[in-house]
């Protein structure tokens, strides 16, 4: 008979053989479709799900809380250290851009060891007070629009926009501070670019206010319309 047969069992083989392939490729399409449904996520995406998840009342009070301890605590102490009294031009980084004469009356008010603490201010206190505050309104804005993560998406984020701007302001400065300990001039190109870098952080800033107000407005009325369909 065929079937027990060279023949037979070839044919057998082969048919087994093409069955299996197509089950492979049925896999294979199935894989595809599942993989177009439910995309990776993207750089962005794995972050703000991570702080909609883990962010909480408690979470955002203790946030505020290191804030407002470093703020006091840590910056004010090291920004003593290039403070100068009735100084023309306190700061630089406090107000919303500055010209490349400000910062020459900033930096010709100080010592050589002033310059030096304020550089040091810049690339390490500073910016770690950018990371501290970034986190904190990251996660106030994560749990104020927690319940509309879906349609908000990456706004829980944003802060980190003022963190970015704040770090190349820090390192722009910093740099025409050496630039004045090295020669006793600036970089008008650096300058205009430190300026560019602050202002952006403080439109940042605003923005980042405007989005915790919105969120407070909308979870009061959310609690409004609970209350009345009880």
């Amino acid at each position: 008979m065929l079937g027990g047969s060279p023949l037979g069992l070839i044919a057998k083989a082969i048919s087994m053989l093409s069955h299996e392939q197509k089950r492979v490729r049925s896999l294979a399409m199935s894989s595809k479709t599942t993989q177009s449904k439910n995309p990776k996520p993207g750089l962005l995406i794995s972050p703000s799900r991570f702080f909609y998840a883990r962010s909480n009342l408690l979470a955002a009070l203790l946030a505020t809380a290191v804030f407002a301890g470093y703020l006091v605590f840590v910056l004010m102490g090291k920004g003593a250290a290039f403070e100068v009294a009735n100084s023309s031009v306190r700061s630089l980084g406090t107000t919303l851009g500055f010209g490349q004469t400000e910062i020459l009356a900033f930096l010709a008010e100080r010592s050589e060891q002033m310059i030096l603490a304020y550089i040091n201010f810049n690339q390490v206190w500073d910016s770690l007070f950018a990371l501290i505050y970034g986190v904190m309104y990251v996660i106030w804005v994560s749990v104020l629009f927690k319940p509309y993560s879906k349609r908000a998406t990456i706004l829980n984020l944003l802060p980190f926009g003022q963190v970015v701007f704040d770090w190349l302001e820090n390192f722009a400065l910093a740099t025409l501070s050496n630039e004045y300990l090295a020669g006793g001039t600036i970089s008008s190109t650096t300058a205009a670019l430190a300026s560019t870098f602050s202002t952006t952080k403080w439109v940042f800033s605003l923005l980042v206010y405007g989005v915790i107000f919105v969120g407070i407005v909308m979870r009061v009325v959310r609690a409004i319309k609970k209350r009345s369909q009880r």
